[in-house]
């Protein structure tokens, strides 16, 4: 769950040279309890001042207002391709999990008629919780959410109605666009119930269905199951610092930390 966001620059003479935004972040750990953490977004250096040590003063503000607040641990989401993944290294962070995404090139086939009950799209908020809440029971990392936090979500990544699909025991959110949908987040409580909203999603799809971020290594042998191809690794990674002496992400963690595309700052 986020709460307030702010940031740090660092300015010469009126003009702003860098910045780095942070954010509260809310946790579950493996006793169950939940953890305030910190979290890393937007960090920018204007063109020219490059590899002066800006963002590197501007992290390390940024680590000592967490530490302020009692924070032991920094997450940030990032890509090993870009030049700063290895800044965030020598600064102690390290990988927690990649983004693994599937995808499928569909073959003209005639569209089944849809059920009306599977013509369903709403956001039931209440109903969306009430599913996601059981699928992460056991889990831990980015998995607290309230009403509140459904719908920031929703209004950030602007998703509309006609873009989320209810079943009995499973929601899916996508994007469509003219020839592709993309599966933004799907929760179901097995594997019969993630089948069916995925197809419902290719039905709506032309050419292309795609998903990012999909650690449940369940629903990717769904997917599998019905001609995706899935891709080892994704081009993201969530990377975590921690920032006391007595913090241990596998000790906090464990190896069932979970978020989804949705969760990502």
């Amino acid at each position: 769950m986020r709460n307030g966001c702010v940031g740090f620059c660092a300015v010469n003479k009126g003009e702003v040279l860098g910045y780095v935004g942070v954010m509260d972040l809310t946790t579950r750990t493996v006793d169950g309890k939940t953890e305030k953490v910190g979290g890393i977004y937007g960090v920018a250096t204007l063109p020219g001042h490059t590899r002066r040590g800006i963002c590197t003063a501007l992290l390390n503000q940024a680590h000592k207002y967490f530490i302020e607040r009692d924070y032991r641990f920094s997450f940030l989401t990032t890509s090993p391709t870009l030049a700063a993944y290895v800044l965030y290294e020598k600064l102690g962070y390290f990988d927690v999990t990649s983004f693994p995404g599937v995808y499928k090139l569909k073959e003209k086939t005639e569209r089944r008629k849809t059920s009306e009950r599977e013509k369903v799209s709403n956001l039931d908020f209440d109903r969306m919780l009430e599913i996601y809440d059981e699928y992460v029971k056991s889990r831990t990392g980015f998995v607290v959410r309230d009403k509140a936090y459904m719908k920031m979500l929703i209004k950030t990544h602007e998703i509309a109605a006609k873009e989320c699909i209810t079943t009995q025991k499973g929601y899916v959110i996508f994007k469509k666009d003219k020839k592709q949908a993309r599966i933004r987040e799907l929760i179901a409580q097995n594997r019969k119930e993630m089948n069916r909203p995925i197809g419902l999603v290719e039905e709506k799809a032309q050419s292309v269905v795609y998903g990012r971020a999909v650690l449940d290594p369940t629903l990717r042998q769904v997917y599998e199951s019905r001609g995706f191809s899935a891709l080892g690794t994704g081009h993201g990674v969530l990377m975590v610092k921690e920032l006391t002496d007595d913090a241990s992400f596998n000790e906090a963690y464990g190896d069932r930390f979970y978020m989804s595309v949705l969760d990502h700052f």
